[in-house]
């Protein structure tokens, strides 16, 4: 029976790559439910399937075996078309290097995928965020704020979940602590459920769910 208080859960969830005559298994036997509105932090070395996990989680890519249901929803059988609806509407991602257009400001990248145009709840959310520069480029910007600006573009369709690849991995020390702890107050205060992936173990005193991935499986 599914839990619909789940905003995430993975069922015998695999996902295999073939390079040639070599089988990877990226992801193997994963059972895991994340609850709505949690706040959790996957840690694992580079190469034990973080990645992998992210991009199957938010439907970017299909899983060779399992399910992946979203808030009780399963969307393993659904259309590309209807895919692509679920992540418009229930995911946002956020990346470790800058994936903002450089040739648009702030404003313009938080309003260029909404469904509908507002330049007034483009800067309600990078208010939450902590950002005011509103006109200021990508390339004028420094580490910390363009991730800054990369989270209140996840939040732009008013997403469920928000899941995070490395959000930090280009962020010295005292920046990554300021972007978990943004990304902790969110959670707290928009009832977000957050999954966010790491290889810098200190990171995880900022929560009491650290969950650690080797070999393309998550052990609780």
């Amino acid at each position: 029976m599914n839990n619909i208080e789940n905003g995430l859960e993975l069922l015998d969830l695999w996902k295999v790559y073939r390079n040639g005559e070599e089988i990877i298994h990226a992801l193997s036997r994963i059972n895991y439910s994340f609850e709505r509105g949690s706040f959790n932090l996957v840690h694992g070395p580079s190469g034990c399937g973080k990645s992998t996990l992210i991009r199957v989680s938010g439907l970017l890519e299909k899983p060779t075996m399992g399910e992946v249901l979203i808030n009780g929803k399963n969307t393993t059988e659904m259309s590309q078309k209807k895919r692509n609806s679920f992540i418009r509407d229930e995911i946002g991602f956020i990346f470790k290097g800058s994936n903002l257009i450089p040739t648009l400001n702030a404003i313009e990248n938080i309003t260029l995928p909404m469904t509908s145009k507002n330049t007034e709840k483009a800067i309600e959310l990078l208010e939450k965020v902590g950002f005011s520069d509103y006109k200021k480029f990508p390339d004028k910007m420094s580490f910390e704020e363009v991730q800054r600006v990369s989270i209140a573009r996840a939040m732009v369709n008013n997403h469920s979940i928000i899941l995070a690849d490395e959000p930090t991995g280009d962020l010295h020390t005292g920046e990554a602590e300021i972007i978990l702890k943004l990304l902790l107050d969110l959670n707290k205060k928009e009832g977000l459920t957050i999954i966010i992936t790491t290889n810098n173990r200190k990171l995880s005193k900022h929560h009491d769910m650290l969950i650690d991935m080797r070999d393309g499986t998550l052990l609780s």
